[in-house]
């Protein structure tokens, strides 16, 4: 019979339960007048008749006190002594229960003793019940000292099956967490799986994580291991894993995974181990351009070992989503990081480009290392070759061409390799010992290149104006060339 208040399993037939004294049963069926009365009534308050004599018979039963001898009076009969209750009662002992009445409707010339009896009887039954509480209230306090760090004043962490209650995992975990007062650094229940018991030696397990995420103090996550004892869940912690610099996301909304994937409970090389994910970005970090890293991870619960593969690299938008273009940090040859390799494909907040998608990304970063080389007033020649290479070709085919001219607001050469200067209203023109031509316009007060040899060093390059002194003549290794200041147009001529 199952106890409506503790939930233990009675005796069959019993009237109150064996572990708190709550009734079994609320109500009962007088058997005189039929009305329904309390199940713990002695006398029914409807007709004043006994409805049992069971709890007289077995106080009836129970051991008497024995009367003390007195000296001098050994061979008088002793006299049976009242006993003592625990509120300081005294209860007169038992007497022989009556026989049973025959007839209800006729009065009872001994109903004042027996209601003196079961008076006594009744307080006898609230001292049991007071006493039983007050062993039970002891032994939660006290029986309960196999849990790690137990506070003064924390009482044990009681739990029913989830088939009783239907509770998940998560909920059993965060519960026992604040039961054990395991919750005062600020922490998170991330992620909690359950490792079923066999029945027999192996009892249930739950694997969890907690985390806290902060930008000022150190970023951490705890691995707890509850343990199923009866009703009652033994705690553990296991790790503690700091994060400097960190901000941590264990929810995968974030991660952008199937939450029946991650988190989950895993066999993985014949170990039983708690497989995890979470966000992992410097503080402040996880915006576009910025560096970015999913971090996957094992927790073997019997060796207490964790192990962590890191997906690491630039955070880039797609598709209106921003995803983190990872690449693992860690080797993959254990059947650990294999697993922990196969399960990123799951987590789609971690993209991986097609081979085009590689090829187009390392061309972009090629040309953009080679403009970074050729910026600076420093490589202001070699970016006009760099840009001009075409057109020189084009113009020693005869053709007229527009060339590439970038502007800077410092000199773009040295002052020790100047070979000659012509100056007009509008233009000054250097040329330099290796043969290239440099200019400078007055009106915008910019630097420009004019012309540099096509390859290697060549003789001084003669330089002048034309008529309208916007053309400028140089004689080059190339030939001799016309260039219009203006619209940066040169052409060979004879």
């Amino acid at each position: 019979m199952k106890c409506p208040n503790c939930g233990n399993m009675a005796p069959e037939g019993s009237l109150f339960c064996n572990q708190c004294g709550t009734p079994l049963k609320q109500e009962v069926q007088c058997p005189s007048c039929g009305e329904m009365i309390p199940a713990n009534s002695v006398f029914c308050p409807k007709c004043g008749k006994m409805v049992r004599n069971d709890m007289a018979e077995e106080h009836a039963e129970r051991p008497r006190v024995a009367a003390v001898p007195v000296v001098g009076r050994e061979n008088q009969p002793q006299q049976p002594q009242p006993q003592r209750l625990a509120n300081d009662a005294w209860q007169q002992p038992a007497r022989e229960p009556e026989p049973p009445v025959v007839n209800n409707d006729e009065e009872d010339e001994d109903d004042e003793p027996r209601s003196n009896f079961n008076r006594n009887l009744l307080l006898g039954i609230l001292a049991a019940v007071i006493l039983i509480g007050a062993l039970m209230l002891m032994r939660n306090c006290n029986g309960n000292n196999d849990r790690l760090n137990p506070e003064t004043n924390d009482t044990t962490a009681v739990a029913t099956s989830e088939a009783d209650t239907g509770l998940d995992p998560m909920s059993i975990f965060t519960a026992e967490l604040n039961r054990n007062n395991l919750m005062g650094d600020g922490a998170t229940a991330g992620a909690a799986v359950k490792f079923p018991g066999d029945g027999g030696e192996t009892p249930d397990r739950i694997a969890g994580v907690t985390y806290q995420s902060n930008s000022t103090n150190r970023s951490f996550f705890k691995v707890y291991l509850l343990t199923r004892s009866g009703s009652i869940w033994n705690i553990e912690p296991l790790h503690t894993q700091y994060l400097n610099g960190r901000t941590i996301t264990m929810d995968n909304s974030s991660l952008i995974a199937d939450i029946n994937q991650v988190p989950r409970a895993v066999k993985v090389n014949g170990k039983d181990c708690i497989y995890f994910a979470y966000m992992n970005a410097p503080d402040g970090g996880g915006g576009e351009g910025s560096n970015g890293r999913v971090s996957l991870s094992l927790y073997d619960i019997n060796n207490k070992k964790l192990m962590t593969l890191d997906y690491d690299g630039p955070v880039k938008s797609k598709d209106g989503r921003l995803y983190v273009y990872g690449k693992p940090l860690q080797s993959t040859n254990s059947p650990e990081m294999k697993f922990l390799q196969q399960e990123a494909t799951s987590i789609k907040k971690i993209y991986f480009p097609t081979e085009e998608e590689l090829k187009a990304e390392q061309e972009a970063k090629e040309k953009a290392e080679e403009e970074k080389a050729l910026s600076g007033p420093e490589n202001a020649g070699a970016k006009w070759k760099h840009d001009n290479g075409e057109s020189l070709t084009s113009l020693k085919g005869g053709e007229e061409v527009k060339m590439k001219a970038a502007s800077y607001d410092k000199p773009i050469f040295n002052l020790k390799d100047m070979h000659k200067k012509i100056e007009s209203e509008s233009y000054i023109v250097f040329s330099d010992k290796k043969g290239a031509v440099y200019g400078f316009n007055k009106n915008s007060r910019k630097y420009f290149v004019i012309y540099t040899p096509s390859a290697g060093e060549s003789s001084p390059s003669e330089i002048g104006f034309g008529d309208d002194n916007r053309v400028l003549r140089m004689r080059t290794a190339d030939g001799h060339i016309s260039y219009d200041l203006v619209s940066d147009k040169a052409k060979l001529i004879d």
